[in-house]
């Protein structure tokens, strides 16, 4: 009787799904050193699907003008070897800093297929940042969640003594002073409802994120018809996903205005969505997420205001509260999700990450 050496179908599957939850990236390369097989996270890194890398030489995914050091480590007859802190630029112009690895198979000969891995730096480095900004989002959102209460107790009394006052007044040049104080209670009352933020329990549903960004493309428009123009730029293969829409209306529509605010004359706004895979956040790895860009063509954000543009009060705009963002960035964390800015002279990109659960 013979045996067969073939892995079961549900193995090796189950294998390729492992494989894919992978953070580094992992290339099995023939003895021409063309790609045979690229996880999840290589497609991300080399912005490709596997199967249009697949048959692939290797070189054509990195730079010809500033050639590493894999392509002369992958020439010579393999060996098992790591370099450290290396510095790979890619073809279509990303750099990255990694950590890579060889692993022979069978003979140490030219002709020995490999496997590769590469193990991005920064992107350790960045998930620290991350971690460190959240805590530090949470930490500054709970005090001006308890300052925000304690204000909210006695400006109800505040308001109920002036109403009551106003009652007994009889001179009506003093009501003028009473209507003084109600009116500053009520805004001040507004301002914290807008701190306190979104507290009612997400309403879940299967939701079509474009219909979401188109809506607040619409209001955009509307209120700015010939100032602003704006440029969509989809991927139409990202799915329904589970969130609460009148939320993330509100979250995407104060990073819109957030954008207008940027722009002091005529301007442009671009949005933008990608699928991206084995994205980190937290401590989380999710396989599949959705990224939304809203950038525009404003004056850009300082580095130092970029530090704490999500923590409360923080603005740069005279007719800003310092509120939109925060606000924002809770409701996108509250559904597992994260922000990010990218900024510069030529504009700003706030970048959301929403899990796309299977």
């Amino acid at each position: 009787m013979q045996h067969s050496n073939a892995i079961p179908e549900p193995l090796a599957d189950l294998g390729i799904r492992i494989l894919d939850t992978l953070e580094t990236t992992l290339l099995c390369l023939d003895a021409e050193r063309r790609i045979t097989y690229i996880n999840a996270t290589g497609e991300a890194l080399f912005e490709h699907s596997a199967s249009s890398l697949v048959g692939r030489h290797f070189d054509s995914l990195l730079s010809r003008i500033e050639p590493s050091t894999i392509s002369a480590k992958l020439a010579l007859a393999p060996r098992p070897m790591t370099e450290h802190a290396a510095v790979i630029t890619l073809a279509n112009g990303n750099v990255i800093v990694a950590d890579y690895s060889i692993y022979p198979f069978g003979e140490n000969s030219p002709e020995a297929e490999i496997l590769l891995e590469i193990r991005q730096l920064e992107r350790q480095a960045q998930i620290a940042r991350e971690e460190f900004n959240q805590l530090q989002q949470q930490a500054s959102q709970q005090l001006a969640r308890g300052l925000a209460h304690e204000i909210n107790n006695p400006l109800g009394g505040i308001r109920g003594a002036a109403q009551l006052l106003q009652r007994e007044l009889d001179r009506p040049e003093w009501l003028e002073y009473t209507e003084v104080i109600i009116s500053e209670v009520d805004r001040l009352q507004t301002l914290i409802r807008n701190m306190l933020g979104p507290g009612t329990k997400l309403q879940r549903r299967l939701i079509n994120i474009y219909e979401v960004l188109e809506h607040i493309c619409k209001i955009v428009h509307a209120a700015e018809p010939k100032r602003i123009q704006i440029h969509r730029d989809y991927d139409p293969s990202i799915p329904p996903l589970m969130a609460d829409r009148d939320l993330l209306i509100q979250a995407f529509l104060n990073l819109a205005r957030n954008a207008v605010q940027a722009i002091d004359d005529r301007g442009e706004i671009t949005v933008k969505t990608r699928i991206d895979r084995n994205y980190t956040i937290g401590q989380t790895t999710h396989p599949l997420v959705v990224q939304i860009d809203i950038t525009d063509s404003g004056r850009g954000i300082s580095r130092e205001l970029s530090e704490t543009i999500f923590l409360p009060m923080i603005t740069d705009k005279p007719e800003g509260n310092g509120l939109g963002l925060p606000i924002a960035q809770e409701i996108i964390s509250r559904h597992g999700g994260k922000i990010f800015l990218r900024s510069s002279a030529a504009g700003s990109t706030f970048s959301t990450i929403l899990p796309l659960e299977r």
